[in-house]
């Protein structure tokens, strides 16, 4: 991997509730441009709010998220009681348009599979043929080249994985966000998600946030590793320094695969 030199997203004091209980509390976080800072926590810890907030679909209470460089009119974020929702302000639309988020169950639409790709290309300009080019070559990558003419609703759950993965890598943008990417994955597919994912950074300068329980994967992928743990960042760290000298006795005893109570 290139020399980082710069946040691409800094979060700064993030919080959010619903209704009675709040999920997210004083949230800070750095996301190394050209880097993969994976997200590790139990369920329940508010891993997916946070991606989606990151992601300007869902809206914090309180805070401030920073994306730099990725478009130059819209860089900073600021949440407070009068803030509207990132995902209804059309400020915002150019930013969203630089990134990427895929759920865990990744949304589908009707239609064939390579239309499922080739739509968010057309959407920015792309010529049809230019993006059934690129959206088969990223389909190959993926290992799903031979379903590309087949209707979308026939993918297995692992087959719709590897579809979102597709998406990234046919429109490149600056920012991935993957939701348990490889939870419904056999283990050839969690490889190829893998080296994917490798080569968006490597390659493509793609820069991604991953959420995840699965601490393998983490060793396996990650530059930076954060543990989110009942709405709180408990720290952040260099993966082989996250997993070798971890700080925070919660930290140690998740990584060792104790129970947290």
């Amino acid at each position: 991997m290139s020399a980082i030199s710069t946040d691409l997203v800094t979060v700064r004091g993030v919080r959010k509730r619903f209704g009675a209980r709040e999920v997210l509390r004083d949230i800070d976080l750095n996301v190394s441009s050209g880097s993969i800072t994976v997200i590790l926590g139990t369920n329940g810890a508010g891993k997916t709010t946070l991606l989606r907030i990151l992601g300007l679909l869902e809206r914090a209470d309180e805070g401030t998220v920073i994306y730099d460089g990725i478009v130059p009119s819209v860089s900073t974020v600021t949440y407070g009681a009068s803030t509207a929702s990132p995902a209804q302000d059309k400020r915002y639309l150019p930013l969203r348009r630089q990134m990427l988020l895929a759920f865990q169950h990744p949304a589908i639409f009707s239609g064939s599979v390579l239309s499922n790709v080739t739509y968010g290309l057309e959407l920015r300009g792309i010529s049809r043929a230019d993006a059934e080019e690129r959206s088969m070559a990223a389909l190959r990558d993926a290992g799903i080249a031979e379903r590309a003419h087949q209707h979308a609703s026939s993918l297995s759950g692992g087959e719709a994985a590897r579809l979102s993965v597709a998406r990234a890598l046919a429109l490149q943008p600056p920012l991935l966000l993957l939701d348990e990417p490889s939870a419904s994955l056999d283990p050839y597919g969690t490889k190829l998600l893998e080296d994917l994912l490798l080569h968006m950074r490597d390659d493509l300068g793609m820069t991604a946030v991953v959420v995840t329980q699965d601490i393998f994967e983490a060793r396996r992928v990650a530059d930076q590793v954060a543990f989110l743990h009942e709405g709180r960042i408990i720290e952040q760290a260099p993966r082989d320094t996250f997993f070798s000298h971890p700080r925070d006795d919660r930290t140690r005893r998740f990584v060792a695969g104790e129970l947290l109570v």
